[in-house]
């Protein structure tokens, strides 16, 4: 039986590592201990467009790679799910918006057969391209399929504020394919809820609301806002939707989480990673954290951990692994994977 299969993964980061003691996280008025310790964030890498980098940059080279390691042509690709979370400022013209990343790499790489999509949900849209890709596999007459995630957050983020903290820049790329016998999606489950859209937005306003009341139109820029009361809220439920996800997919293929081999979360923090493994009872050897280095790749986050956990050795070939997260909007899903050949990473 044809299923799909996950052939190559490849992740390619900004050259510029930044701790929390550097700029311009070191200049941010006071943050307390506590707040680094429910995120996790050591460091992360942060895009130098002085330098001359660019999301699309990014995009390209783990896209490239991704198609070299699944032992392929560019020609061989025939749809691209492409997407980055920041729609503006990822091309070397900062003002550019449309069209999208997907033609871009297309155009640049000489996929020339290849259909594009830009899909967007946020934090979760690697896991809903694959789920995209799984469907055009089997049904839409596609056999190579590239998904890529390239994101750019420093883009919109205000460096006046602690949530700055948080959030990094990065570049992941998968070629998905069709494998033969069990090996690849086994199920999913996803559920949205945007009775709370408004706890963390990108939105216009000057980069000290509301610390001052003064505004001026040229101060205005787009930001990525968490209002101070956002931490305490998004404990409310973002705990409970994600393993209730992951047992819900499970549940679909009569499986319980002690049958699965290994949990690749999405790092949105260190505290809520570690709330998640306890709702499903699973112990450290069955997840990583990767938000340390890599602070909160939205949604490139998800597939940069899964490249960890096999260069690490924790994700092995006919191993059957969970891939879940959340997103604001917000949205809220998890796959099983039985992992068939080993995926090739760079």
């Amino acid at each position: 039986m044809e299923n799909t299969t996950i052939k190559s993964l490849a992740i390619k980061m900004p050259k510029n590592s930044i701790a929390n003691d550097q700029p311009p996280y070191s200049e941010i008025e006071v943050i307390s201990n506590t707040w680094f310790r429910f995120w996790g964030v050591d460091s992360r890498h942060i895009i130098d467009r002085e330098s001359g980098e660019t999301a699309i940059d990014l995009a390209l080279d783990a896209s490239k790679k991704a198609i070299e390691l699944a032992g392929i042509t560019p020609q061989d690709v025939d749809l691209i799910l492409c997407n980055s979370t920041c729609f503006d400022g990822w091309s070397e013209d900062f003002t550019k918006v449309y069209p999208r990343l997907s033609q871009e790499i297309k155009r640049k790489l000489s996929c020339t057969k290849a259909v594009v999509l830009d899909v967007d949900q946020e934090c979760l849209t690697f896991l809903v391209s694959m789920q995209m890709a799984n469907g055009y596999l089997k049904t839409g007459g596609f056999k190579n399929v590239l998904v890529c995630a390239s994101e750019y957050i420093s883009s919109i983020l205000d460096f006046t504020d602690k949530s700055s903290t948080i959030f990094a820049d990065g570049a992941v790329a998968a070629i998905l394919n069709k494998g033969e016998g069990k090996s690849g999606l086994l199920s999913s489950a996803f559920k949205t809820n945007a009775e709370v859209y408004d706890l963390a937005v990108a939105q216009w306003r000057n980069p000290w609301y509301p610390k001052n009341g003064e505004v001026k139109p040229k101060d205005y820029n787009l930001y990525f806002t968490i209002e101070e009361d956002t931490q305490a809220k998004m404990q409310k439920f973002i705990p409970i939707m994600v393993p209730e996800m992951i047992k819900e997919a499970l549940g679909k293929i009569n499986m319980s989480t002690e049958d699965v081999d290994f949990y690749i979360f999405h790092q949105t923090s260190k505290t809520m990673v570690d709330i998640w493994a306890n709702a499903v009872d699973i112990d450290y050897d069955k997840y990583i954290l990767t938000v340390q280095n890599y602070g909160c790749l939205a949604s490139a986050s998800t597939p940069v951990t899964l490249y960890e956990a096999i260069k690490q050795g924790r994700v092995k070939e006919g191993d059957t692994v969970v891939i879940a997260g959340a997103a604001i909007g917000w949205g809220f899903g998890a796959q099983v994977w039985k992992i068939g050949e080993q995926i090739k990473i760079n």
